[in-house]
């Protein structure tokens, strides 16, 4: 989650400059636009003023444009800024050397009108895209390519790439094929991966056009909502950084923000909403408020920092051996409620029922072997309920599946539970269970080697958490099932789940299903439900090997790995995770890897081991994901019983985002003492009220929690 960690006025409008707008940001130099009240159809006269400003604020050159310049960006391959002029009628494009600072002449569309115009531009590669206003029919063009390049002369044409009345995905609802919220074309922005992100402010929404202007060009939209009273969305940025400076057009103030953030990541997006900058969850659309105070945000600039750390090992440790419990080939793990650790050594056993044992071992928190167990067939699956702490031992996952309870309290072993028809055994049986996950009383269970479309692959124990007799099943995921391709972006294509595996309770209540021979991992939303969707990620050919794979809920902590090729488990302390990211343990790699769900990138990150699979994460306290300091919250200080609101505001929310336990290690963190923030008298952050000081505009405030 993101985080503020100071805030400053930049600068202001000097004698004759208001209405701050849009911003941009390249070559060492912060430019903002002015609009100072100019009518926005070129009909009236006016004019704009446009600053190039240094980084420490001061001046470095101005400009004065005929008429409305609403869209301001500067070409990262050129250098060159270009300034759209008169966004609702008679649009003009002009182009401003910043190193000469020669300014050309207007150059103007081929097809002209007097009632619509440009925006805004964005640039990927040497593409250029304009977001085009006013649309009234559907077919009317929202999103423009211009054929004349990122060195345009002579009368300006384009090609449409989005049209008023396209359809798409709506991110908040999961429901596809929705007409796109497109009424009020205005801010458009590129992403690092090659995406344009569309505003429209009369809506409140704003598009992810996905590969624009291709043959497999896809849409998907988030419609906002619980504004605060007469706020409107206005500009949309996605941070390709985990930490940089926003710059922010506060417009009522006539001012410029400059506010530095952390906690930062590419499945976020951040958003001016007119009283509040807010941070947008780009997998639910949920809201949380950075900044609060504003006096009409606008336009919106992100500078990633020069160099951000990622995940850091800070230690290893090996803390279990098979060769003290005469077991081999560590697998499954699993944490008790004491914070005891269970190991299943499968001894090679054959999985399938047809002979050999397995171990599975009970180490202490420090360490020390408190019992083992010998249980027949291999357990591949091994999981501890939340609910009971009896610890599931799931038996034969290639056929004559059982299921074994065990009862740490007593060390009792309960009675191999078969499932009922039309589940078979014998010679005949050629399917079993490999994996079990919990969310809250509901019981899932992967179910393997699918052969034809409509097989199972997860399902639903229908006796509960609490079974006994014989064990029924409901299927939840088939062979043949479709869901989209977090990567690429594309809908309904069929999910990799060839080879079911490893099965994982994220946060929310979604389930992580692994596929090793389809080198992905399948994101099941909504459970069992009549909400139930799916995605998925596929990781780059040559991978092999796959087998847990967890999300974390703290950007620090420590991950136990089953090293089967060291016979041991590892405990490796981490720092610097990514809560909006895959980690899982890829045998072809040796190690534990970091996966980037938007793109599919992999990063190694604990190396060195030696065929990794069973994988377990336990957050640090001190840094699960709530935020260092309080996140401005409309009214939060008013609100009786403060710790109400921040329940309210870190409830459980999505597989990549916060959870409940959060609130408890939040005000542990702020046990810990004082943070101080910087903060401009006109904003307020948390519950700390604006405090008026006409001479400094920045204030320290520190915000501490006492007990």
């Amino acid at each position: 989650m993101a985080q503020v960690t100071s805030s400053e006025v930049f600068a202001f409008g000097a004698k004759g400059q208001s209405a701050p707008d849009s911003l941009t940001v390249g070559n060492g130099s912060v430019w903002a636009e002015y609009g100072n009240g100019t009518d926005s159809t070129g009909a009236k006269g006016g004019s704009s003023t446009l600053v190039q400003y240094a980084p420490d604020g001061t001046t470095q050159h101005t400009y004065t444009l005929p008429g409305l310049v609403d869209g301001l960006k500067i070409d990262p391959s050129t250098g060159v800024v270009w300034a759209l002029q008169n966004n609702d009628g008679n649009a003009t494009l002009t182009l401003i050397n910043p190193l000469t600072g020669s300014v050309s002449a207007p150059l103007s569309p081929a097809v002209t009108s007097t009632t619509s115009g440009y925006d805004d531009v964005a640039f990927i590669g040497n593409k250029v895209f304009e977001s085009y206003t006013n649309p009234t029919s559907n077919g009317d063009p929202v999103v423009q390519q211009l054929t004349n390049g990122e060195v345009p002369f002579g009368p300006l044409t384009y090609t449409d790439v989005l049209a008023f009345g396209a359809t798409g995905t709506n991110v908040v609802t999961g429901q596809v094929d929705q007409t796109i919220p497109l009424n009020d074309p205005d801010s458009l922005k590129s992403t690092s991966d090659g995406n344009l992100v569309q505003t429209s402010e009369a809506d409140n929404g704003f598009t992810i056009i996905h590969n624009p202007g291709t043959a497999s060009q896809s849409q998907s939209f988030y419609q906002l909502s619980n504004l605060p009273a007469g706020s409107a969305l206005d500009d949309v940025v996605v941070p390709n950084s985990g930490s940089g400076t926003l710059y922010v057009a506060n417009q009522g103030a006539n001012q410029i923000l400059k506010v530095t953030l952390t906690g930062l990541d590419s499945n976020t997006a951040l958003a001016s909403e007119s009283t509040e900058i807010v941070e947008v969850d780009l997998t639910t659309g949920a809201q949380t408020a950075l900044v609060t105070g504003l006096q009409g945000s606008h336009g919106l600039a992100f500078v990633p920092d020069a160099a951000v750390a990622g995940p850091v090992v800070q230690s290893e440790k090996i803390v279990a051996v098979g060769g003290e419990v005469g077991g081999t080939a560590p697998d499954s793990l699993t944490m008790g409620r004491d914070g005891s650790l269970w190991v299943e050594y499968g001894n090679n056993a054959d999985s399938t029922g047809k002979g050999g044992t397995s171990t599975i071992a009970h180490y202490s928190p420090g360490g020390d072997v408190l019992n083992t167990y010998t249980l027949p067939g291999s357990i591949d699956g091994l999981k501890v309920d939340p609910n009971t702490n009896q610890v599931w031992a799931l038996e034969n996952q290639d056929a004559n599946a059982k299921l074994i309870l065990i009862d740490p309290a007593t060390n009792q072993v309960g009675p191999e539970l078969s499932y009922a028809p039309p589940y078979v055994y014998g010679d005949a049986s050629a399917r079993g269970y490999d994996d079990v996950a919990f969310d809250g009383n509901k019981v899932y269970l992967s179910y393997t080697n699918p052969k034809n479309v409509g097989d199972s692959v997860v399902q639903k124990l229908d006796n509960g958490h609490t079974p006994v007799g014989a064990l029924k099943t409901t299927s939840i995921l088939r062979f043949g099932d479709t869901g989209t391709n977090l990567v690429t972006g594309q809908l309904n294509q069929p999910l990799p789940v060839n080879d079911p595996d490893s099965l994982k309770t994220l946060a929310d209540g979604s389930l992580i299903l692994t596929s090793d021979h389809d080198r992905s991992y399948t994101i099941i939303a909504k459970p069992g439900t009549a909400q139930q969707s799916e995605s998925f990620v596929t990781l780059p050919a040559g991978s092999t090997g796959l087998d847990d794979a967890i999300v974390p809920t703290s950007t620090s902590g420590t991950f136990y790995i089953a090293n089967q090729g060291g016979n041991d488990v590892i405990a490796a302390k981490v720092t610097g995770l990514n809560t909006h990211d895959l980690y899982a343990s890829v045998g072809s790699d040796n190690a534990v890897v970091q996966i980037d769900t938007i793109t599919g990138a992999v990063t190694p990150v604990i190396i060195g081991l030696g065929a990794p699979h069973g994988l377990l994460f336990v957050a640090d306290a001190a840094t699960t994901t709530a935020p260092t300091l309080l996140p401005a919250m409309p009214s939060y200080g008013s609100q009786a019983g403060g710790l109400a609101g921040l329940l309210a505001q870190y409830g459980p929310t999505h597989p990549f985002g916060p959870s409940a336990s959060n609130v408890t290690s939040l005000l542990a963190r702020l046990g810990a003492g004082t943070v101080g923030i910087s903060l401009p008298s006109a904003l307020t952050f948390g519950a700390v009220p604006p405090v008026p000081d006409n001479q400094a505009i920045v204030q320290q405030v520190a915000l501490k929690h006492t007990a």
